[in-house]
């Protein structure tokens, strides 16, 4: 067995006619939708009333002053207000001591204890992912140009201009990396190479516009593909070296090599939509959002694993940070959001309440909601540098139930038409929805928790003295991103200082880019599975065993869950005495959370919020519906951890 270690690889980016990950289909590009009749988004905003919500031009209406319930979600037999916290933060170099056989704790994290002095004309060989096959694969490269913040490489075989490698060089040092690092921060410098310049590789990639891999921020004792460089990868074959699309994806990038650098755990849906907001910074405008705001309902929150027709994503991502730029950014721009440790919506959350924004994720995405819908001239219902009005895709015209269901952290429009009023509108929704799609029984089951970049364990002590022969018996289901990211059943003999991996007869030994550090469950089990792993190597002694899974920095799947596990040969039933870190027993309910506007567009746009009751329950009173121009219910579903989604029904009847 070839134990390698995990690694980070992170395809970070894409241009907009390609994307980052196996099996994608490039989607074809849509028209720019930012307006010249608006103004460019400026380094850091004018932000007057900072520390103050913005105020809308339209009127917000509500029948009820009662906050917004909060999630409250129960443990199989308990309650437990804790439950569904983040799993932890993996670290590699914690998880290369642990799992790679002769690592010790303590090796050194920068590679070049004397900083290294290049001249151009040298030739450097690097590793690169080839995507269509998922291969790694050696080149040289040739160091063409030197600037104050980067080394310019170019691959061997490639034809470049020199004056085109100047101009992106030169858009690069007086424009992209400046306005970047002003809003979002820096980069590692002087990095795991201790050298303050970023390595730009220009080569011909496969399927892809470009690439940061944060694999290449460890040494190789913890990643052996890795480079030993902070480096971005651009195709050329894309977007030509020194046009604005090369210098577009350049931006991107170098966001992503920034977060990497303040806050390497975060969630893709932020990372990737900062990336895109950089470009806006950077001058370049944005050409991603139309395939959100014409598409169907699609999650801001939750990406698909094969990224397969994720442009809806990337648009939704992009569209989002752009609003929480423009509305909720600090003096130092959105700095403070990537330097907090925590992530997600969580992460957010956090952000706005140490900057004094008297606001939650929650109530932003409300009223993103109704922005990509009005995008006013001002105040929180607009786009203030975006033309970004969403097209409606549901036309009712006649009184009826509106029955649908929509992914969680998305939303959906439906447009009442030709209705006299008044006219009452109904809303019911779910008060729970599935965690996972697989039933867990009774006593539920240990799930591992989901997210970018974890390392969820659970574990426990195995007294089997008493036992000459010994067999684990459990059952899993697993939805994990395939060939990325790992999990695995492990022994410790030394009290859990290292581990070992075992094989069981539905793990995987396929490690094509190096993230798995042995056999283990890996893409889809296909519904419950039965495992039964021979323990006859640790009987007569007392041991720790322990589940792990292991995620990489851009998406994932549902995770995994566990139940039924015992050992044969004893009378032992494993039911109790788990430390779980990461792990959730779970019952697969979680609390289903709504938000229903009724948008009256008018000579003055009035937005009502729907109350709901316990029961997710509500409705709404419109007196004259004929003297509007437009009438719109915004329906938006939001359920923590979940990818399944949510239904609804909306009643339109009339005032009898």
């Amino acid at each position: 067995l070839f134990t390698v270690v995990l690694l980070a690889l992170s395809l970070l980016a894409c241009t907009a006619e390609a994307t980052p990950r196996p099996n994608t289909v490039a989607a074809p590009a849509k028209p720019r939708v930012d307006s010249p009749t608006k103004a460019p988004l400026s380094p850091v905003p004018n932000l007057a009333n900072a520390t103050r919500p913005p105020r809308s031009t339209a009127s917000i209406l509500s029948s009820s002053d009662e906050p917004t319930r909060p999630p409250q979600i129960n443990t199989v037999g308990r309650s437990n207000p804790d439950y569904l916290t983040a799993a932890p933060d993996r670290d590699l170099y914690q998880l290369a001591a642990e799992l790679i056989p002769g690592v010790s704790p303590g090796f050194p994290r920068v590679v070049t204890p004397t900083p290294p002095e290049f001249e151009t004309g040298r030739i450097d060989t690097f590793w690169l992912l080839d995507l269509p096959t998922l291969k790694m694969y050696q080149s040289d490269f040739e160091l063409r140009l030197i600037t104050p913040h980067a080394y310019w490489y170019v691959q061997e075989g490639r034809s470049i201009k020199q004056n085109d490698l100047e101009a992106s060089a030169s858009a690069f040092e007086g424009d992209i990396y400046p306005r970047v690092t002003k809003v979002l921060g820096t980069e590692w410098s002087p990095g795991v190479d201790n050298d303050p310049h970023l390595n730009i590789l220009n080569a011909r990639l496969e399927a892809i516009g470009g690439y940061f891999t944060s694999g290449d921020e460890y040494p190789k004792t913890v990643f052996p593909f890795s480079n030993q460089r902070e480096i971005i990868y651009l195709d050329t074959s894309v977007s030509s070296v020194g046009s604005p699309g090369y210098n577009r994806t350049l931006a991107h990038e170098l966001q992503h090599a920034i977060h990497w650098n303040e806050d390497p755990s975060d969630e893709t849906w932020i990372n990737e939509g900062l990336s895109e907001l950089a470009v806006t910074v950077a001058g370049y405008g944005q050409n991603l959002v139309g395939r959100f705001l014409g598409g169907p309902p699609t999650s801001l929150v939750n990406w698909p694993l094969s990224l397969q027709g994720a442009g809806a994503h990337y648009g939704a991502s992009s569209l989002f940070m752009h609003y929480l730029y423009e509305h909720y950014a600090t003096p130092t721009g959105l700095r403070p959001l990537l330097a907090d440790p925590k992530d997600g919506i969580e992460g957010i959350d956090s952000y706005l309440a140490a900057s004094d924004f008297e606001v939650t994720f929650r109530d932003i995405f409300g009223d993103w909601v109704v922005a990509n819908l009005l995008d006013e001239d001002e105040g929180k219902y607009a786009h203030p540098s975006l033309d970004a009005r969403t097209r409606v895709r549901n036309i009712v015209d006649y009184y009826s139930d509106f029955d649908s269901e929509i992914p969680q952290y998305a939303v959906e429009y439906i447009e009442l038409q030709s209705l006299p009023g008044p006219m009452r509108l109904s809303f019911q929704g779910k008060t729970e929805t599935p965690l996972l799609p697989v039933d867990p029984g009774t006593n539920g089951c240990w799930w591992s928790n989901s997210g970018d970049s974890i390392n969820s364990t659970l574990t426990r002590a195995l007294d089997l003295r008493e036992l000459s022969s010994a067999t684990l018996k459990y059952e899993l289901w697993y939805s994990l991103e395939e060939l990325w990211d790992y999990a695995y059943l492990e022994v410790s003999t030394d009290g859990g200082q290292t581990w070992s991996i075992l094989d069981a007869p539905h793990t995987s030994e396929e490690n094509p880019v190096g993230n798995s550090y042995g056999k283990g469950y890996t893409g889809e089990s296909g519904g419950w599975i039965q495992e039964s792993v021979n323990l006859d190597a640790y009987a007569g002694q007392e041991v720790l065993l322990r589940f792990q899974y292991i995620t990489d920095d851009v998406v994932n799947g549902a995770g995994l869950c566990l139940r039924h596990i015992a050992i044969s040969g004893g009378p032992l039933t494993l039911t109790d005495g788990w430390e779980a870190n990461g792990f959730i027993l779970i019952n697969n309910h979680v609390p289903q959370d709504y938000i229903v506007q009724v948008v009256e567009v008018a000579r003055s746009n009035q937005v009502r919020v729907m109350p709901l009751d316990a029961a997710n329950s509500g409705e709404i009173v419109v007196d004259a519906p004929q003297d509007l121009d437009r009438l719109i219910v915004a329906v938006a579903a939001l359920a923590p951890k979940t990818l399944q989604p949510a239904a609804y029904t909306i009643t339109v009847a009339p005032v009898e």
